[in-house]
């Protein structure tokens, strides 16, 4: 009985691992974008963008990222923040969200009529480099753009 009871104990911690230990990789910093290493579609309307950042505060599974879009000497601020709980809630009064967790990344999600996008939010080389896979289905026209934004360091 004690064998068995060890044993059961020992499968249940195997298949539990992961969701006992997993941790949501923590994006948390200022990220300037690398328009070197990424590959965005060009009928994503980028006309005169001359950099981009984003400010990703993490806190547990709360997620909230400021984007700002620089277009020569005028900034566009845009901002969202979700929880990487993978439950559908209501994001910035227009649209439906979800983030979830996945395999180190987080994917976030967001729909309404006419309009679905998911970005895939992961490390790259190494925990300095952001890359933010977009698939965009919707007007005026689908894309796939892959992101890659270096993080900013403390001076």
């Amino acid at each position: 009985m004690h064998t068995k009871l060890k044993l059961l104990l020992l499968l249940l911690s195997i298949i539990f691992h992961s969701q006992i230990f997993a941790q949501l990789p923590d994006f948390t910093g200022t990220w300037k974008l690398n328009f070197e290493k990424s590959k965005l579609d060009t009928t994503d309307n980028l006309n005169g963008l001359t950099s981009q950042l984003f400010v990703i505060k993490q806190e547990d599974d709360n997620f909230s990222l400021k984007i700002y879009h620089i277009y020569g000497d005028k900034k566009r601020k845009i901002g969202f923040k979700m929880q990487a709980d993978g439950k559908t809630r209501t994001v910035k009064l227009i649209f439906k969200g979800k983030l979830e967790q996945k395999e180190n990344s987080l994917q976030a999600t967001m729909w309404r009529k006419n309009y679905l996008n998911t970005v895939n939010y992961k490390f790259g080389s190494n925990q300095n480099e952001l890359v933010a896979d977009e698939v965009f289905t919707g007007r005026p026209k689908d894309h796939h753009s892959i992101w890659v934004f270096d993080r900013e360091q403390l001076k």
